[in-house]
């Protein structure tokens, strides 16, 4: 890189060897090398046999060095992390908080060092900070646009399609989940870039940052909704890929149905309710010795509900027995919400050696 000085030596020497100082006029020197290698760059116009006096030519230099460091490492900003959205944020699915997600987005290209980054959170007065991800290596999108995904691992239990997230994060804990704020911050959490606050006046924190993604660098009021945790809906930013922060009240909204998460390679995740385990096998509305007898006829085998898979699995094997176990009695499915005794040992045995007289009596 050119340094902000550089030396200027009135002497024949090297310019007169290049045939550039003007005779009779000491004190004019020829435009420095450095400069020329500029201006081949298309940095500086042509000026290439200007004569310039010490004092210009310092100016020159003084200026022109200033401008170049300040422009380069302006590029160095840009392309890095800095301009990036908190987009899509959801603390909990149909109720379960230890399923959340966190989905940025990039205003610009070049802003996958993602290494240099860190989102964190704090409760309803801006204090007890958590770190919820020191995102710790770089991504390989980084076109304007791109995403981010940082999850739970529970999160993978809500997906429609197996879930692929670029980071895993700790979970924000349900007690800022009415007001609390989660920002976008450097590693070591000295420089906030985006913030997004909700709770309306039940946060009290600091909604301030940096002017980098924020005009006025103040990303407040707070959105007036908590976070979301008991629905498939997630908060999410209404404005362009590009845009920058206005406040969080006039920029957030929950989405208009489930919410889709996105990860930086652009695979999709839209949010689904889990299928609930059941033992109704024949869907009468009892689980009962009935359901027992269909799963015994194709334990072993594959199939769906009616051939005694109760949970989804495709297969017929112990899992599906253990769960009728559990929910013998009840209406299947709704075990966990009525407590339910186990089907008495005797009724088991009767079952069993039914099951295993039918099998030999197929052998025979």
């Amino acid at each position: 890189m050119i340094g902000p000085l550089v030396a200027f030596q009135p002497i024949a020497g090297s310019c007169a060897r290049r045939g550039r100082l003007e005779s009779g006029n000491p004190t004019q020197v020829c435009l420095p090398k450095a400069i020329e290698d500029l201006r081949d760059l298309g940095r500086i116009p042509i000026m290439k046999r200007m004569p310039f006096d010490l004092g210009t030519i310092s100016v020159l230099g003084i200026v022109g060095g200033a401008l170049l460091t300040a422009a380069l490492d302006a590029r160095r900003v840009d392309a890095s992390f800095h301009l990036m959205q908190i987009e899509q944020v959801i603390g909990g699915v149909n109720g379960d908080t230890s399923a959340q997600a966190i989905q940025l987005r990039m205003r610009a290209g070049g802003q996958s060092i993602l290494s240099a980054a860190s989102v964190r959170a704090v409760d309803a007065s801006g204090a007890n900070e958590v770190l919820l991800d020191n995102t710790d290596r770089n991504l390989a999108g980084s076109s304007l646009g791109d995403r981010v995904l940082i999850t739970t691992p529970n999160f993978d239990k809500y997906t429609d399609v197996a879930l692929v997230s670029d980071f895993t994060m700790a979970p924000l804990p349900a007690s800022y989940l009415a007001a609390g704020q989660i920002t976008f911050e450097n590693s070591s959490g000295s420089t906030t870039y985006w913030s997004l606050s909700w709770g309306g006046a039940g946060f009290t924190g600091s909604t301030t940052g940096s002017a980098t993604n924020d005009l006025d660098g103040d990303f407040g009021p707070p959105i007036e909704i908590a976070l979301p945790s008991d629905s498939l809906q997630a908060l999410l930013f209404q404005g362009t890929a590009n845009a920058r922060s206005s406040t969080n009240l006039a920029d957030y909204a929950l989405t208009a149905g489930a919410a889709v998460f996105t990860n930086n390679a652009g695979n999709s995740f839209t949010l689904t309710q889990p299928a609930v385990d059941s033992a109704d096998f024949n869907e009468n509305g009892i689980v009962d010795g009935a359901d027992f007898v269909l799963w015994q006829r194709h334990a072993g085998g594959s199939g769906g509900l009616a051939e005694g898979d109760a949970n989804n699995s495709g297969n017929v094997d112990g899992d599906d027995l253990a769960i009728w176990r559990s929910q013998y009695g009840s209406s299947g499915g709704n075990a966990a919400a009525t407590a339910v005794p186990e089907p008495h040992s005797a009724l088991l045995a009767c079952l069993c050696s039914g099951a295993i007289a039918c099998r030999r009596k197929g052998l025979r």
